[in-house]
Parts: structure tokens; sequence; C-alpha cells
């Protein structure tokens, strides 16, 4: 197994967890957080998780270089709702390594239940704010894991 298939491995392998609290300008009229936000939540998550593989680089630092990891597809499943005050558990994980692209898989769970309040697959590149090109994620792993 060469580096780069042993890398991919280990991504596939890895899950990351992450906890944010429901703020209350996230709630809408009723009450629940709004759909919007369960987005912000699993952003929350992706940084979280790239910032757990164990790098020398934090994404923050990957930005502030000019790179940025931008969503093509979001497919999002709505299961059930939290409140002000409520604490989520965002679980990341990738699902498939492209050339392109990479899908990041979150789970999405109100700690005190466990209840599944989401699940979202989103698809993100990597582009080189400086040229405006997209990157190859093998070269972007790479860069930012070194």
């Amino acid at each position: 197994m060469d580096f780069e298939e042993d890398l991919n491995a280990k991504l596939l392998e890895h899950k990351d967890v992450t906890k944010v609290k429901v703020r209350f300008n996230d709630t809408d009229a009723m009450g629940v957080v709004h759909f919007k936000n369960y987005m912000v939540y699993f952003d929350d998550g992706f940084v979280s998780f790239m910032n757990s593989i164990r790098n020398k680089r934090r994404i923050e630092e990957m930005i502030h270089e000019g790179l940025a990891c931008g969503v093509k597809h979001v497919d999002i499943t709505y299961e059930g709702s939290a409140k002000f005050g409520d604490y989520i558990i965002v679980e990341t994980r990738i699902k498939k390594l492209g050339n392109k692209s990479i899908i990041f898989s979150h789970m999405l769970f109100k700690e005190a239940d466990k209840e599944l309040l989401a699940k979202i697959e989103c698809t993100r590149f990597v582009l080189d704010l400086k040229t405006n090109k997209l990157i190859n994620i093998s070269k972007f792993l790479e860069y930012f894991l070194k």
C-alpha cells in the first residue's frame, strides 16, 4: 500500500465529534432551531474534523494562505428539532475522497436524549483563491498534512 492509499484509508476511518450550543438567534418564532442553522452546525463539524486529523496546519491557517474549501452540493434530511439552550453533537466523517472533491457525512444529535436531528452529506472542493482554480484533493491533503 502506498502513502496516498494509506492516507486515504486513515481519513476514511477517522471520525470527529464536536459539541455546539444552540444560541437564541439560531431559533425561529416557534422557538426551534431554524432549518438553515443546521448548515452552520455541520460547518462547525467540518472545521473540527479538519483540525482533528493530526496535522501541523489548522484549517484557519489554510484559509489565510489563500485556499478555500467551498461547498458544491448539500443533501440534508431533517429528523428532529432542537431548541434554545440545547447542545447538539455533530459527528463528522469522510464518505468519499475524489480527485476534485470530498464528500463529508455529518450526523447531528441532541445531546440530552441522542435524538437524531439531521443527516447531511456535503460535497466540498478546494479552491486556490489566487488563481481561482480547483486543487486536486490528493495535492491538497499532501499540502495540508505536511
